[in-house]
C-alpha cells in the first residue's frame, strides 16, 4: 500500500506550532534485525523532497503485522527498521511552499508502506495528505491499515451496498480489522453476527451493538449461526483472522448463493499455515472473494484505483463526525522500547489484540 495521509485543519496551526528547521534529530523505536527486541535509536532527517512534508508524530497505531515483522522482515525494510504504519500528527515543514490545502500547523493522519511511525518525526508524501476534520489524534491514528482493510474488503471488493438487510458473519469481530468491518456492515444496513472469545472482545462487540454476539469459547459457532439463519447460513462471511480453525467454521456457514470474503492472498495463507477453503465454499454453492488492500500498491490493475482508498479515508472522517463510526482504542502505549516490546509479545500471544492499540509518540524523555 502506498503512502496515504489525511488531516484537518481548523485555523491551520496547533498550539502556536512553529516550522521546524532541518536537519532534525529525534527518537525512534527500531528493530536492529529480525527477532531482536525493540530498541531506542536516534535518527535524523536532513532534507525533504518537493513532494514531501515533515510530520511531528502524535500517535501511531499498532497493527497485527507489526509484531510479526519484528520477528521476520518480509517487507525487506532497511535495517535497523522502525515499524508502525499508521500515524496522526502535525505538519511542521513543507518540502515546497505553495497553496496546497495542507500547511505547517495542520493536524494530519495517515500511513506509509515503509513503516517509520513509531518515532517522533516522519516524512510523508504531500500529494496524499488530506484534511482530517474533527477526528481526535488517537482515533485518527487508527484510520490506516485496519480500517482501509475492512473498507476495501466490504465496500470496494464485496460491494456491500447491495446487501442491505442480509446476514453477515464476521469472524474475529473484536480485532482491529474486525471491529471496523462490523461497524461498516451496520452502516450499510446488514444484520451482523460477530464472534469473540475473550471477555474484553465480547464486551467490545456489545458496545458497538452487533445484532448477535457468539462466544466461541463456550458456544458452537456453526450451530449458532445456522440456528440464527434458519439453517440457511450467512449471506456474507468475512474472515480476516488468518487462522485455520476460523476459516473452517466460516466456510461451513456461508449460504448457498452467498459470498465468502477472505482476507489473504495465497502467499499470505501459506505463511500463516492456513488452507485455501475455496473448494469447500464452492461446494456449498457460494462464491469465494479475495480481498487485499496491498494490491493497490503492487498490482498495475489496482494501482490506477488508489484514489478510491483516499475516498475511503474521507468517508471515515465523515462517518466519525456523524457519530456512525468509532475506533475502539483499548490500550495506549508510551514511546518506550520495553513497553512496545511487551505489547508486541502480547499481540503474538493473543492477549491484547482487542480493538486498536496506539503508541503515544509525543513524549520527549524516558525513551530507554
Amino acid at each position: 500500500m502506498g503512502d496515504f495521509v489525511t488531516g484537518t485543519t481548523g485555523s491551520g496551526s496547533s498550539d502556536g506550532l512553529q516550522e521546524v528547521d532541518l536537519p532534525v534529530s529525534f527518537s525512534a523505536l527500531a528493530i536492529e534485525q529480525p527477532g531482536a527486541p525493540v530498541s531506542h535509536k536516534r535518527k535524523s532527517i536532513e532534507s525533504l523532497n518537493d513532494d514531501e512534508v515533515l510530520v511531528r508524530v502524535s500517535y501511531a497505531s499498532l497493527n497485527k503485522m507489526d509484531p510479526y515483522l519484528a520477528c521476520m522482515n518480509v517487507f525487506n525494510l532497511r535495517q535497523p527498521y522502525v515499524l508502525g504504519f499508521d500515524f496522526s500528527g502535525e505538519v511542521v515543514k513543507l518540502g515546497r511552499k505553495g497553496k496546497d490545502a495542507v500547511q505547517v500547523g495542520h493536524q494530519v493522519f495517515g500511513g506509509t508502506h515503509a513503516g517509520g511511525c513509531f518515532a517522533e518525526y516522519l516524512v510523508a508524501k504531500r500529494e496524499n495528505v488530506l484534511l482530517r476534520g474533527a477526528v481526535p489524534a488517537p482515533e485518527a491514528s487508527t484510520f490506516g491499515v485496519a480500517y482501509l482493510t475492512a473498507y476495501e474488503s466490504l465496500v470496494m471488493t464485496a460491494n456491500i451496498q447491495q446487501h442491505k438487510g442480509k446476514w453477515i458473519y464476521i469472524a474475529g469481530a473484536g480485532g482491529g480489522v474486525g471491529h471496523f468491518a462490523a461497524q461498516i456492515a451496520k452502516l450499510f444496513g446488514l444484520k451482523v453476527i460477530g464472534t469473540a472469545g475473550k471477555t474484553a472482545s465480547l464486551n467490545l462487540l456489545r458496545q458497538i451493538h452487533l445484532d448477535h454476539v457468539i462466544d466461541y469459547s463456550s458456544q458452537d459457532v456453526v450451530r449458532e449461526i445456522m440456528r440464527l439463519t434458519d439453517g440457511k447460513g450467512a449471506d456474507l462471511v468475512y474472515d480476516s483472522t488468518y487462522t485455520q480453525s476460523s476459516y473452517t467454521q466460516s466456510a461451513a456457514v456461508v449460504a448457498s448463493g452467498g459470498e465468502y470474503i477472505r482476507l489473504g492472498t495465497a502467499t499470505q495463507l501459506t505463511r500463516s499455515g492456513a488452507e485455501d477453503m475455496s473448494a469447500v465454499v464452492e461446494g456449498r454453492g457460494a462464491k469465494m472473494v479475495i480481498a487485499d488492500v496491498g494490491r493497490y500498491r503492487t498490482d498495475p490493475q489496482y494501482q490506477a484505483q488508489t484514489s478510491k482508498l483516499s475516498d475511503g479515508l474521507r468517508q471515515a472522517v465523515s462517518w466519525y463526525e456523524e457519530g456512525k463510526l468509532k475506533p475502539c482504542i483499548t490500550e495506549t502505549v508510551p514511546l518506550e522500547a520495553k513497553a512496545l516490546q511487551r505489547t508486541f509479545e502480547g499481540f503474538l500471544k493473543g492477549t491484547n489484540n482487542v480493538g486498536k492499540v496506539v503508541v503515544e509518540c509525543r513524549r520527549q524523555n524516558n525513551l530507554a
